[in-house]
């Protein structure tokens, strides 16, 4: 007598003794395609440029009391600077009452005419308005179309009690 052994059966006898060997594949394309993509994102965050700092200005603040410099750009520019801010203390403003300075580096982003206004307030109490700010500062910068820039206009007001 002759078995006959139906199609299915025939074929998941094929791929039962297959079918490590295919999960295993399997498995591995999936790790290679998760590999692949972490190093796609970590070569879109790791290929950014840091901005090249390319002018400096130093202003006194009491940051002991809680006065600082606060940043703002205006929404009208065609050109943007990135500015990084680091404290730290200096006995040179002392007697003016400072307890150290704010250095303000700035650099190009995108090519145009970029401003940067500081306001000098305490930070944690500032209603947001200009004109409670304590003391301004205006920078007005060309950026050129490789980044760089130049100081077109200045203008500083300390507080009073500088």
């Amino acid at each position: 007598m002759k078995k006959i052994i139906s199609v299915p059966a025939l074929l998941r006898g094929r791929f039962n003794r297959n079918r490590a060997t295919l999960r295993k594949g399997s498995d591995m394309k999936k790790t290679l395609l998760i590999v692949l993509l972490g190093i796609m994102i970590a070569s879109l965050f790791g290929c950014r440029k840091n901005p090249e700092v390319t002018f400096v200005d130093t202003l006194p603040c009491d940051q002991a009391s809680g006065y600082t410099w606060v940043a703002r750009s205006s929404a009208d520019d065609t050109g943007l600077v990135y500015i990084g801010q680091t404290y730290r203390d200096d006995e040179t403003y002392a007697l003016m009452g400072a307890s150290g300075v704010l250095e303000n580096a700035f650099a190009g982003v995108e090519p145009g005419i970029a401003t940067v206004r500081l306001y000098y307030v305490h930070s944690l109490d500032w209603d947001g308005l200009n004109s409670s700010a304590k003391g301004t500062a205006y920078y007005e910068f060309l950026v050129y179309d490789d980044l760089t820039i130049s100081l077109i206009y200045s203008e500083i007001e300390l507080p009073d009690e500088f």
